[in-house]
């Protein structure tokens, strides 16, 4: 049995709105939550998923939402109207204050995660480890759902892991029945998944 939490992202099939609700409970039985990609088309190339869309969303399950974007301050306000929005994480390449934006979800009761570029040094997390909830290791070239798996993100998963054991990793990107196990290997505890269960219509291997 599979022990990393799975995240399944709608990022795979955001054209089909009017599915996905029966999609999330399809893939209920082995998600721990849902996670929510939205991009402002800049610090990213696309747009991804809106924010008012997560209001479609009818589960049980918590979201955990992605947010690469330049400013995350521009999106966490409406976000926290969301109910089922659980946690917020945001990236640390972005031009804001890090430590105040951690502070503002906190403040919210949602938790807070940051993600990291695949071309970002481990150690740019460091002045915010002890402060977040999680971690986000880009393991793609961010933007698209299906863009191939980077095994050279590995190092990075076990270097963040060696600092604080403790804090959840996050993989996100090229997730599939071959790479999960080398990202739970390097320290990883959860893992964001989207092509490899919504366009492959198998989650067997996960049960």
């Amino acid at each position: 049995m599979n022990k990393t939490a799975i995240y399944p992202s709608l990022l795979a099939i955001a054209e089909r709105k009017q599915d996905w609700n029966s999609e999330i409970e399809w893939v209920a039985p082995i998600s721990s939550g849902i996670h929510y990609d939205i991009g402002d088309g800049q610090f990213v190339p696309s747009f991804m998923l809106a924010v008012p869309d997560i209001g479609l969303i009818q589960s049980s399950l918590p979201i955990d939402v992605h947010i690469m974007v330049q400013r995350p301050s521009e999106y966490i306000p409406e976000l926290l109207t969301f109910p089922l929005v659980s946690a917020i994480a945001f990236h640390v390449e972005c031009i804001e204050d890090i430590h105040e934006i951690i502070q503002t979800i906190k403040n919210a009761g949602k938790k807070v995660g940051l993600a990291i570029l695949d071309t970002t040094p481990a150690d740019h997390l460091d002045p915010y480890l002890l402060e977040i909830d999680y971690v986000i290791v880009m393991t793609i070239k961010a933007g698209y759902s299906g863009n191939p798996f980077m095994p050279e993100m590995l190092s990075k998963i076990e270097e963040i892991h060696h600092k604080i054991p403790e804090l959840p990793i996050v993989v996100d990107g090229g997730i599939g029945e071959k790479t999960l196990p080398l990202c739970a290997d390097a320290g990883a505890t959860r893992a964001v998944m989207s092509s490899a269960l919504f366009l492959t219509k198998d989650i067997s291997w996960l049960l």
